[in-house]
C-alpha cells in the first residue's frame, strides 16, 4: 500500500522520497514492536527522557536512508544528540541538516497505542525547509502475515509549497479567533510549571488533553485542536519535536512563536535551538489572544527562564 503523495503540489522529489522512507522504517522497524518492548530494551538519557532499542534501530535506518537522499547534509536524530544537542545545533548553523525523531511518543509506542509518530525536519542554515510527520496508526497483518498500517496519517510540508495531510492541502485560519469562541486549547505544561495549570485553565471553555508533539501538530491540522501552549522545562522544546510541526502550521496559515515580550507576535522561533516555551495556534489572531491570556493568568510563563 502506497502512501498518498500530494498531487500537483510542487513538493520536491527529495522530500517525497524522505517521506516514503519514514513510512518504510515505520512498517519494517517500528510497528512490529509496538506494545511489545521488553524491560531490557528500555533506556534513559541523563535528562530523564526515555528511549528504547527500537528508537535506536529506527534512527539508524532513517539516517542511512537520508544520507542517500541528502548526501551533502548532516544527518542526525534525537537519540544521537540528546546528551549534547546545543553542540550539534551550533555546528548545524552553517549546514543543511536532517533531524529525526525516530519515535515521538515512546510511552504510547510501548503501550501499543496509535498516537506515536516518526518525524523529520530538513533545516538549512537555521531555516526549516521541509518537515514530515508520519503516524502509523493501528496495524493488521495481511494474508502473508505482513503488518500493514490502518488509517495512517502522513503530513508533508515544504517551505513556500504548503502543507498536505494524506494528500490533501491544509488551509487553517477559518476557526476560532479567541479562547472565548470555544477554541480548543491543550496545555503541555509540566514539571515545576504544572502549578500554573489551574490559573491557565480558568475561564477557558475548552481545555483538552494532549498526547505528544506529533499528535499535537497533526490534530491541529485536522481541526481537532486550535492551539497548544508548551512549557515543559528548559530545553524541552527541541527541533526534533517541533521544527517539522511548526513549519506545517505556518505553511497552512497558522502561527507559532515564543510567547515572550510585550509584542503581540512574541519572538521568532529558531529551529536550531532548544526552547523552554512555545505557543502554536491555527491563526495569528488566536495566537495573540492566547498570548494575552498567558500573560494575564501566569505572567511568569510569558518570560524566558533565567
Amino acid at each position: 500500500m502506497k502512501y498518498s503523495a500530494p498531487r500537483r503540489s510542487g513538493i520536491s522529489s527529495q522530500v517525497l522520497n524522505l517521506a516514503q522512507e519514514l513510512r518504510r522504517v515505520a512498517i519494517d522497524v517500528v510497528m512490529p514492536h509496538a506494545g511489545k518492548v521488553s524491560a531490557d530494551q528500555n533506556h534513559e538519557h541523563s535528562d530523564g527522557s526515555r528511549f528504547t532499542d527500537i528508537d535506536l534501530a529506527a534512527e539508524d535506518a532513517l539516517r542511512k536512508a537520508a544520507q542517500r537522499i541528502y548526501p551533502d547534509a548532516l544527518i542526525t536524530g534525537e537519540e544521537a544528540i540528546s546528551e549534547n544537542p546545543d553542540g550539534f545545533l551550533k555546528e548545524a548553523a552553517n549546514h543543511r541538516v536532517v533531524i529525526f525523531d525516530p519515535i515521538d511518543g515512546t510511552g504510547a509506542f510501548k503501550r501499543g497505542e496509535d498516537t506515536y509518530s516518526i518525524m523529520a525536519a530538513v533545516i538549512n542554515r537555521g531555516t526549516t525547509e521541509a518537515g514530515i510527520i508520519y503516524t502509523p496508526g493501528r496495524a493488521v497483518a495481511d494474508a502473508n502475515g505482513i503488518l500493514v498500517p490502518q488509517k495512517d496519517i502522513l503530513v508533508i510540508t515544504e517551505r513556500d509549497k504548503g502543507t498536505y495531510l494524506s494528500g490533501q492541502r491544509v488551509i487553517l485560519g477559518r476557526g476560532p479567533r479567541s479562547l472565548r469562541e470555544h477554541a480548543q486549547i491543550a496545555f503541555a505544561v509540566y514539571r515545576d510549571d504544572a502549578q500554573y495549570i489551574p490559573a491557565l485553565a480558568q475561564g477557558v471553555p475548552c481545555v483538552i488533553a494532549r498526547k505528544n508533539s506529533g499528535s499535537d501538530y497533526t490534530w491541529m491540522l485536522q481541526g481537532k485542536v486550535d492551539t497548544t501552549f508548551y512549557s515543559e522545562g528548559a530545553g524541552k522544546s527541541p527541533p526534533w519535536d517541533h521544527a517539522a510541526g511548526i513549519l506545517a502550521i505556518q505553511e497552512a496559515g497558522g502561527y507559532a512563536a515564543l510567547p515572550y515580550g510585550d509584542t503581540k507576535g512574541g519572538e521568532r522561533y529558531n529551529p536550531l535551538r532548544c526552547y523552554d516555551r512555545l505557543l502554536v495556534a491555527t491563526s495569528p489572531a488566536l495566537f495573540h489572544d492566547v498570548h494575552r491570556h498567558v500573560k494575564e493568568r501566569a505572567p511568569h510563563l510569558a518570560q524566558p527562564r533565567p
